[in-house]
Order: structure tokens, then sequence, then C-alpha cells
């Protein structure tokens, strides 16, 4: 009953943090952001649930280990993803206040040379990691729909970068995919 009770406690706050940013986007039409809050609410939601009841045997789990150690081993890009992508966002992008995503600077080497939205690939791949690892029927349904809303969070972010940067983001948008790692790594 604990579980239960923390658990419930844990998604009160989770939804409360997002929600204030979510209400905030919602405010300044910030499509991208809406979407982006709406994921990580759902995100941390699963990973909430399946640490907290779910690993009590509250539903099934698949427990296929080659499954498992692959969603393991794809926490290491997701983290290095988001992660790069905040320090150059915050070092390199001159950004206005304490949010490393308000830039004023127009970003384009490092990752951002091999993909153009690396911190929503980077959340979107730790969800497929988190339904590989937890290999529940709630994971697989919390993990598509969080990755769904981390893909509309980069499609609306480049309709945002387009307005914001103009022709520059344009001409990067032909040369830089919005996710195909392997593409980027490749030009």
């Amino acid at each position: 009953m604990l579980a239960t009770y923390l658990c419930i406690g844990i998604c009160t706050i989770i939804w409360i943090i997002n929600g204030i940013w979510i209400r905030q986007a919602v405010k300044e039409r910030f499509t991208s952001e809406i979407y982006i809050h709406t994921g990580l609410g759902i995100f941390f939601t699963m990973l909430a649930l399946e640490l907290t009841i779910g690993i009590r045997g509250a539903w099934t789990h698949l427990g296929i280990s080659w499954l498992g150690l692959i969603g393991w081993i794809l926490y290491i890009p997701s983290a290095y993803l988001v992660t790069a992508s905040m320090h150059a966002l915050k070092h390199k992008g001159k950004p206005e206040t304490a949010d490393p995503t308000a830039t004023t600077t127009f970003i384009d080497i490092g990752v951002y040379s091999v993909v153009r939205q690396p911190m929503t690939l980077g959340m979107a791949i730790w969800s497929v990691a988190l339904i590989l690892v937890f290999q529940s029927i709630l994971a697989v349904i919390l993990g598509i729909v969080s990755l769904f809303c981390f893909w509309m969070s980069a499609r609306k972010e480049a309709e945002y970068n387009i307005r914001k940067f103009g022709d520059k983001y344009k001409e990067y948008t032909k040369k830089v995919p919005m996710w195909n790692i392997f593409k980027g790594i490749r030009k």
C-alpha cells in the first residue's frame, strides 16, 4: 500500500511541475513545449508506475533478458544526446534567461551538426529504452505516447526555429537530418 501512495505522490509532483510548464507554453502559444512537457510527464509517470508498483507484480512483465540489455545499452546514447544538446545550448546558444533552451544564437556545431533535434531524439531513445527494460503493456503504451510527443515536439520546434532564425535555419534543415543520426554521421 505504501508503494501505491508513493506512486500517487510522485505522479502528482510530476504533473504539477509539467503542468506549470505546459500552462506557460499554452499561454505563449509555444506548441513544441506543450508536446515536450506532455511527453516528459507521460514518460516520468511510466517510470514512477513501473518503479513503485510495477516491480511489485501489479502487472505482467515479459522479462526477456536480451531485450532488457538492449534497453540498458540505449541509455548511453540517450543520455549523451540530451546532455550534449543542453551543454551546447547553454554555452554556445547564448540564452537570454536561465533556461538554456531560450537561445539567441543559431547553433550548428557539435551534436547539432549531426542531428537538428538531439534533445528530443535522446528523450525518444530513452522512451524506447524504458519499453525494452520494463517490457509491460503499460510501458509499451505510455512509451509510444511519449515517443510520439517527443517527435511532435521536434517537428514543431523546427517550425519555430525557421521563424526565429529564417533562411539560415532552412538551409540547415536541408543539410542536417532531424533525427536520423546515421545519415547525419555519414554526411
